[in-house]
C-alpha cells in the first residue's frame, strides 16, 4: 500500500480514515505525563516525546497516531510545581474507552506508545481488562531507549551514566526531537539532606512508595549535563529503527 501522506489521525477527514483502514488496521496511540523534568526540561516532555517518536515510526511504517494523552498517573512529582496528576482509576477508564472507541472503527491493533514509567502499571491493568472485554490483544511499548528495551544496544554505547529521570538520556533525545530544553539549568539529581540515613541505608533493597521531591532536589535523577544532541540522535534513530520493524512485523500478524 502507498503510505499514508499524514500521519496524525486527527488530521485527517473521517473519509480519509474509512480509506485507510481498507488496507491497514494498526494505530499508534501515544501516551506521556505533564509533570516535572528537573530544572532544565518543559514538563509535558513524556507527551511531547511519545508523540515525536510516533510521527517517525509512523513515517517509516505508513501506519496511523491517535492523539497524544498528555496526562498520567504522577502523584509522586506533585512536590514540583506544575505538575499534574490523574488517579490510576481515571487513567485506565481513560485508556480503555480511547481503545474501545478505536477498536469500534476497525482498528484491531493498537499500540500504546507510552513515554512515562509511572503510567506502566496503568497500561497493563488496561491490556488485560480489554482482553477479557473484547478478546482483542492491545499492544504496548516504552519509546525511550531503555538497557533492556528497544536500542538497547546504543544505550549502552552513548550513554556514560545511569539516571531514570530528567536525566542524561532524556535530555539528549529532548534536546534532538527540539524540545524546550534550558540546558544551562540542569543539575545532576542529589538527595535532600532531610534525606535520613536509614533511607540511604536501604536504598535499593527495600521497596517503598516515594515521591520525587524527598530523593531529588533539582527534579532529576542522573547526570543531564552530560546530554548532547549527537547522543539523542543516535538514540532516537536507533530506537524509531527498532520500533518500526516491531510494527511492520505487526502488518503480517
Amino acid at each position: 500500500m502507498e503510505k499514508v501522506r499524514e500521519p496524525f489521525l486527527f488530521k485527517l477527514t473521517w473519509p480519509e480514515v474509512k480509506e485507510y483502514l481498507k488496507e491497514n488496521d494498526i494505530i499508534l496511540f501515544p501516551t506521556g505525563s505533564t509533570e516535572q523534568h528537573g530544572k532544565h526540561i518543559a514538563e509535558d516532555n513524556d507527551a511531547f516525546t511519545a508523540l515525536e517518536i510516533s510521527k517517525r515510526v509512523a513515517e517509516k511504517t505508513g501506519v496511523l497516531v491517535a492523539p497524544a494523552m498528555p496526562f498520567g498517573y504522577s502523584p509522586h512529582h506533585m512536590g514540583f510545581a506544575g505538575s499534574i496528576t490523574l488517579s490510576f482509576e481515571t487513567l485506565v477508564r481513560v485508556y480503555k474507552e480511547v481503545c474501545k472507541s478505536l477498536m469500534k472503527h476497525g482498528f484491531k491493533k493498537i499500540v500504546i506508545m507510552n513515554a512515562h514509567g509511572g503510567n506502566r502499571n496503568a497500561i497493563s491493568e488496561v491490556l488485560r481488562e480489554l482482553k477479557e472485554e473484547t478478546s482483542m490483544t492491545v499492544y504496548a511499548l516504552m519509546v525511550f531507549p531503555e538497557p533492556t528495551g528497544f536500542a538497547a544496544k546504543t544505550v549502552k554505547e552513548t550513554i556514560e551514566t545511569e539516571g531514570g529521570h530528567a536525566d542524561e538520556l532524556e535530555t539528549s533525545i529532548a534536546l534532538y526531537l527540539g524540545q524546550r530544553v534550558l540546558l544551562e539549568e540542569a543539575e545532576k539529581g542529589i538527595p535532600p539532606s532531610s534525606l535520613s540515613d536509614f533511607r540511604r541505608r536501604y536504598a535499593g533493597k527495600v521497596s517503598t512508595s516515594r515521591d520525587f521531591h524527598e530523593i531529588t532536589v533539582s527534579g532529576s535523577l542522573g547526570d543531564p549535563t552530560l546530554a548532547s544532541m549527537e547522543k539523542g540522535r543516535k538514540l532516537v534513530e536507533a530506537v524509531v529503527d527498532e520500533i518500526a520493524t516491531f510494527i511492520e512485523e505487526l502488518k503480517k500478524q
